[in-house]
């Protein structure tokens, strides 16, 4: 008689889901502040956040390379959405009323056809920097809009 070509074990019964645990708000150090109006909006249609633009820096040029929208903030980084086209341990730099902020993409997230959720942690050792920028944007984010 012939051997079996499944044995026992070698799938996964219908009825048990498998969970795939992806990298992200699991393995954050520090939490994250939200700096959306409503949060049960659509992030696609929603206004709010802080609008930057993105600057690569090579030697001493530096080039603007598109714009985006921060929608969470703290400690250890960014949350925020861009049509740029980033990667993964890219490093780029934040604008923001003349200053620069160097952030370094952990993970990108198609959100549509167009923008991406890109999940960034600032790239900067120094811990009153990174206190600064984040009051900063926190702080805009809260000022009205003219």
């Amino acid at each position: 008689m012939d051997e079996p070509i499944v044995t026992l074990g070698e799938f996964i019964p219908a009825d048990k889901e498998v969970k795939i645990q992806k990298p992200g708000k699991e393995n954050r150090q520090y939490l994250r502040v939200s700096l959306r109006n409503n949060d049960q909006q659509d992030i696609l249609s929603a206004c709010d956040g802080v609008t930057v633009s993105l600057v690569k820096k090579q030697c001493w040029l530096s080039r603007k390379i598109g714009i985006a929208n921060i929608k969470n903030v703290g400690l250890g980084g960014v949350g925020l959405i861009s049509r740029c086209n980033l990667q993964a341990k890219q490093t780029i730099y934040l604008s923001l009323e003349g200053e620069h902020f160097p952030i370094r993409v952990m993970h990108i997230e198609n959100i549509s056809h167009k923008l991406n959720f890109i999940g960034a942690k600032w790239a900067l050792q120094d811990e009153e920097q990174i206190l600064y920028i984040t009051n900063k944007i926190y702080n805009l984010s809260r000022s009205p809009q003219i």
